[in-house]
């Protein structure tokens, strides 16, 4: 949801790519154990009727680890996954930046103040500096859609990935279009990123295909 101190964004910074031939590889990472379906599913989908191996493919996922002693500093790592053949599938965690959720509390069932509910969200679309945008969110964000936490099951909606901007992107000079530190982690539930670090994600999306799924747990 939009966030605590008002609307926010995101966006997306440069990098340089890690070579699949393996210059540049980065550390490995172990997929949480509700992506590792997926991932299953994919090295299948990359077979052929005969059982040969086709083509490799990648793709790339959000994983957002939750700290549960101090929600606002957090993780989430982007997650480049390559399927070789279904015995040969490689996980590597691309970078990881902090990350907050939620007003502090761990109760994914408290709307507007709890933490993002834990399990597997669609990245449903990403809103290039929308004036207002979706659930009022400014600038540039990863619109997540929403989800039932457990066990309660209360329904959280207009979540987001973003941070703190200017409908183009930049920082202004008040709220909520300022960032001005440790406090603006805190949000109604969405994750919130620094801007220059949602510059820093963004700037992936040109060198790896477009995240299309978040794990938060």
């Amino acid at each position: 949801m939009s966030t605590v101190r008002g609307k926010a964004k995101f966006a997306y910074g440069a990098v340089v790519a890690m070579a699949v031939t393996g210059i540049g590889v980065l550390p490995a990472h172990a997929a949480p154990a509700h992506a590792k379906a997926a991932q299953q599913q994919s090295a299948v989908s990359a077979t052929g009727s005969t059982g040969k191996a086709a083509a490799s493919r990648s793709y790339t996922y959000l994983s957002f680890k939750i700290n549960r002693k101090d929600t606002s500093n957090s993780r989430l790592s982007l997650v480049y996954v390559q399927v070789v053949n279904p015995d040969k599938v490689r996980t590597y965690t691309v970078k990881t930046w902090r990350a907050g959720s939620g007003t502090g509390s761990t109760n994914s069932c408290l709307k507007n103040r709890g933490v993002l509910p834990s399990g597997e969200y669609k990245i449903q679309q990403f809103e290039a500096h929308k004036d207002g945008g979706r659930g009022g969110i400014h600038g540039l964000a990863w619109y997540i859609g929403e989800h039932r936490c457990k066990p309660g099951g209360v329904k959280r909606d207009a979540l987001f990935v973003h941070s703190e901007m200017l409908p183009n992107g930049k920082q202004g000079s008040t709220e909520p279009y300022r960032w001005d530190g440790n406090s603006d982690y805190k949000s109604n539930g969405c994750i919130k990123l620094k801007p220059s670090d949602a510059r820093d994600l963004a700037g992936f999306r040109s060198n790896y295909p477009h995240p299309g799924k978040l794990y938060v747990s």
